[in-house]
């Protein structure tokens, strides 16, 4: 999620926490709480300490008891409410602060889980981290959709022969309609573990085009996921 778009949505969040319409108990409330999550993980990521706050207000009484009034309910519904609205406020200030160098992208062209992977770490400039992430993710992707293939001896299969096995010409999951595509897309899969996997799963790379090269690695990864969801998403385990 774009950060000024984020932001916007925050602020009319919070706006709407300070309006008569979220009320204790009511589905408005949850549906607003609903909402703050989703952002908060689409703009900073499902491990941002801002989330981990927001996850950790409390908006009833620690203790009560048949004789605690009304009123001392509604009481620490609102104090929830201000804490809620002070970690949306934190969370603001993130995006704002951190230049966010996703501005200008458009992160519904990746794939949506991929994405949220990385998300964090192209907020933080951290290229390197892109890349490899990438690598472990649609590897780690690719084998738990298509069942944990194993080898000749039973082992678990990796890198080059994970792709291999997944888009061989007589596997369940081969890439594209005719012999010609389904040998094109394997060796897509196996030059990724190659040529990208290996290098940047193991090694730190040190270079002027750190941040090109890590989206060029996303596009890549992306695209083999867009591709098997595209053809095998009702056979994937997605779960």
């Amino acid at each position: 999620m774009q950060a000024k778009k984020a932001i916007e949505t925050l602020q009319q969040l919070k706006a709407e926490a300070q309006g008569p319409s979220i009320r204790r108990g009511s589905g408005e409330y949850t549906s607003w709480k609903t909402r703050v999550r989703s952002v908060l993980i689409r703009a900073l990521g499902k491990d941002h300490h801002t989330l981990t706050a927001f996850d950790g207000v409390r908006y009833g009484l620690s203790m009560y008891s048949s004789s605690t009034p009304e009123s001392a309910f509604e009481q620490a519904f609102q104090r929830g409410l201000r804490k809620a609205c002070g970690v949306i406020d934190a969370a603001i200030f993130e995006l704002e602060d951190a230049g966010t160098s996703d501005d200008a992208v458009d992160e519904t062209v990746f794939d949506p889980e991929l994405w949220g992977h990385v998300q964090t770490h192209i907020q933080n400039e951290d290229w390197q981290a892109v890349a490899s992430q990438t690598a472990i993710f649609v590897e780690d992707r690719v084998r738990q959709w298509c069942g944990n293939p194993k080898g000749r001896n039973d082992e678990t299969l990796v890198g080059k022969g994970l792709y291999a096995k997944v888009f061989a010409n007589d596997g369940q999951y081969r890439l594209g309609k005719e012999p010609g595509e389904w040998e094109g897309w394997r060796g897509l899969g196996m030059g990724f573990a190659q040529a990208l996997s290996n290098v940047d799963r193991h090694n730190i790379q040190r270079r002027d085009d750190a941040k090109r090269y890590a989206f060029g690695v996303l596009g890549l990864g992306s695209l083999i996921l867009t591709q098997l969801r595209y053809q095998h998403g009702e056979d994937l385990d997605l779960e």
